[in-house]
């Protein structure tokens, strides 16, 4: 029996909605800090290493937590996390908006922020991933594009409300935003849970609720290619286990090409406003052109993630890592003069490393998704911060020693060519849909 058309859709739809939403909402304010990073040194007084304190702690944090709070979305209700995640972004939003000095800063973004977000994220990763399995490169792909859409909103919203009325007020934004997000978290986990067949297979009425018969994934068939790769000697994990995963070669494949993809992102995001500025631009332009960057990623999101369902997360990914390379290049490396080059670098930057995104996220699904894909993405995602945060001190340190981001521009692009090998050697392969049934 199949669902009617309209119902149907109103069912897939409305999920990813409410991701899409709840992403923009969480991201949004946070991804502002360039901006407001530039408003803490000059009105605490303080070097560029410090006034980036909070942001890498903020990154450590969610490294730690990480497992943890992947853990729990194996073990408890989505929506009730989901929940707790808009609750401490906005406890975390007051904490700033009252800050005295730097410390109280730090502490707000290393407890409410780092926590809240890392929640959300989690959280939007699995839901979205466990209902639209057998197309979880596009269904993260849209969700993630929430995200992308929500800092091209706020940088540009938050430059004028710094410049007009301060960063304090604009801390009162972002905590209103957050409570709002609770009513999309409500969205993001209404309905059932929402599969999506394989062409030529049937749903099957049961216990009033839906499965489906011979789900496929295009580019790998979910779980095959970890479930069997041979174990260490001695070894008694489960093949199903979180304990089997992280024994294998290609789980540690892929948190090394986690960390490198922190590196170029996150050091790039951090690092693009303030070398605009010491270049001789202005922070509006920089502004726009970082919101620029936000709008091209949401394109790479959607395109990079229906395109790896095509066609592999291999060659999309690796030809994403090249575009993210080229781009960091231009960007960094544009003079005064040239505007147009800087914009087209940072857009190209954001439009790679939306794909990237998007593949990694589905890629990760695809090698390790089931039962305990909240636990593995959890430990995964410490990985992410890791790099951040080594890419940001090392942004900070060289503008600070150096007056130079010439450094973070190396290590970016050999970031690029770590995760690009890293795809490529321990990504999903494609295989033919009747041999990939037959694995599963």
């Amino acid at each position: 029996m199949t669902l009617p058309t309209a119902r149907r859709a109103t069912r897939i739809s409305l999920p990813l909605l409410g991701a899409f939403v709840v992403g923009a909402i969480a991201y949004g304010g946070l991804y502002t800090y360039p901006a407001l990073s530039v408003a803490f040194a000059w009105e605490f007084g303080i070097s560029r290493t410090l006034a980036v304190t909070p942001w890498t702690m903020f990154l450590i944090v969610t490294a730690i937590s990480s497992p943890l709070l992947g853990r729990a979305y194996d073990e408890w209700v989505d929506r009730d996390l989901l929940t707790g995640s808009m609750v401490l972004l906005a406890g975390g939003w007051l904490a700033v908006y009252l800050a005295p000095d730097i410390a109280i800063v730090v502490l707000a973004y290393a407890a409410f922020h780092a926590i809240g977000l890392q929640l959300a994220f989690i959280g939007i990763t699995t839901a979205i991933a466990r209902r639209y399995a057998g197309a979880s490169g596009l269904a993260l792909g849209i969700a993630y594009a929430g995200p992308g859409v929500g800092v091209a909103v706020a940088l540009p919203v938050a430059a004028g409300l710094i410049q007009s009325s301060g960063w304090r007020a604009t801390s009162l934004v972002f905590l209103a935003a957050s409570l709002a997000g609770v009513a999309f978290v409500w969205l993001m986990t209404s309905g059932p849970k929402v599969v999506i067949p394989a062409r030529g297979t049937r749903l099957i009425e049961s216990d009033q609720s839906f499965r489906a018969s011979g789900l496929h994934e295009t580019a790998a068939p979910g779980a095959v290619s970890a479930g069997f790769e041979p174990l260490p000697v001695g070894s008694g994990s489960r093949r199903s286990g979180v304990h089997r995963a992280i024994r294998t070669r290609r789980f540690w494949a892929f948190f090394g090409g986690a960390i490198a993809i922190g590196i170029f992102d996150e050091g790039v995001i951090q690092s693009f406003i303030p070398h605009a500025v010491v270049s001789g631009f202005a922070a509006e332009f920089a502004a726009l052109a970082l919101g620029g960057q936000s709008i091209a990623y949401v394109a790479g999101q959607v395109l990079g993630g229906g395109l790896s369902d095509r066609l592999g997360r291999r060659m999309v990914g690796v030809v994403a890592a090249a575009v993210v390379g080229g781009g960091v290049v231009f960007a960094f490396g544009a003079g005064t003069g040239m505007p147009a080059v800087m914009l087209g670098g940072i857009m190209a930057h954001g439009l790679g490393t939306g794909a990237t995104i998007a593949v990694r996220s589905a890629a990760f699904n695809d090698v390790f998704g089931g039962p305990s894909f909240g636990t593995i993405f959890g430990l995964l995602a410490v990985a992410y911060p890791i790099g951040g945060t080594i890419a940001v001190y090392a942004g900070a340190i060289s503008a600070d020693r150096l007056g130079s981001y010439a450094p973070l521009v190396a290590l970016a692009v050999l970031g690029v060519v770590a995760w690009a090998a890293v795809l490529w050697l321990a990504g999903p392969r494609r295989r033919r849909r009747g041999s990939a049934a037959r694995a599963a």
